[in-house]
């Protein structure tokens, strides 16, 4: 039984009512995206021509994408730039509400979010020095050479090193720069990283070649977390994904990136 007499009891009445105002105030993801009318959004900016910074903004098919969403909801995009390797524990924290940064929808991360349906089909390309790309006449000469596999840490590409290059010495890197310059100058011998990254690259770096086949069949998704709270925001952007794709709206903001048509083997 609780005393009206203590004169605790009106501090502890006030702390109560405080923290069920703030949590009223708080409100869901829904509530929140419904009230204020903004989408936190996850990216690491240095993957170009997926997600770039440009002029000190975030720019690129996510940009444009991110717009896309923000205009179909509607809702204004707050971009919030990280490491790659933080996305995913930043988006189970709740500091952001989706990730729209070039991310596969790989079976490895289905344990920590939950992915939309893909708006890309990509793959794990090679990136060689030019001048040695005829030392790769065939995608079976990559899996059994003797070589320093460069890669970014965290990533598909790394898996892909890992598992189906036995031969090869896994040298990963944190950013995708570096790793192009480790190629350029000699201390690797080639860099596995997502098809548009690589071809990108090869048209910014004439002395660089990309092997002309596929090495994997991907696809980029965005990612929100598992929690119910989120249940809306995963229906309303899946919803905004398959409308894109019948209206030929997503197909033409990828066409303004890409003009290249890759090989499978």
């Amino acid at each position: 039984m609780v005393s009206f007499m203590n004169p605790s009891w009106p501090a502890r009445l006030l702390l109560i009512c405080g923290a069920l105002f703030l949590l009223a105030a708080c409100g869901t993801p829904r509530e929140q995206l419904l009230k204020n009318r903004v989408l936190r959004v996850g990216v690491c900016p240095d993957y170009p021509p997926i997600v770039f910074s440009s002029n000190g903004l975030v720019a690129g098919v996510e940009a444009d994408l991110a717009a896309y969403v923000a205009a179909s909801l509607p809702a204004t995009v707050k971009f919030v730039e990280m490491p790659f390797d933080d996305l995913i524990p930043r988006l189970t924290k709740g500091d952001i509400d989706v990730i729209m940064s070039g991310m596969s929808d790989a079976d490895i991360r289905k344990s920590d979010v939950r992915f939309v349906t893909p708006y890309m089909s990509i793959g794990q390309m090679a990136l060689v020095r030019a001048a040695d790309a005829a030392r790769y006449g065939v995608a079976s000469n990559l899996y059994q050479a003797r070589i320093k596999a460069g890669c970014l840490a965290g990533t598909t590409g790394e898996q892909f090193v890992k598992l189906h290059m036995a031969t090869a010495d896994c040298v990963p890197f944190k950013q995708p720069g570096e790793a192009v310059a480790s190629l350029a100058a000699g201390s690797i011998d080639v860099v596995i990283d997502d098809a548009p990254f690589v071809l990108q690259t090869v048209k910014d770096h004439a002395e660089l070649a990309a092997l002309p086949w596929l090495l994997t069949d991907e696809h980029l998704a965005w990612a929100v977390p598992k929690t119910k709270e989120y249940d809306y925001l995963y229906v309303e952007l899946d919803r905004i994904v398959l409308r894109g794709k019948q209206r030929g709206d997503i197909r033409r903001i990828l066409n303004a990136y890409f003009e290249v048509n890759v090989r499978v083997k």
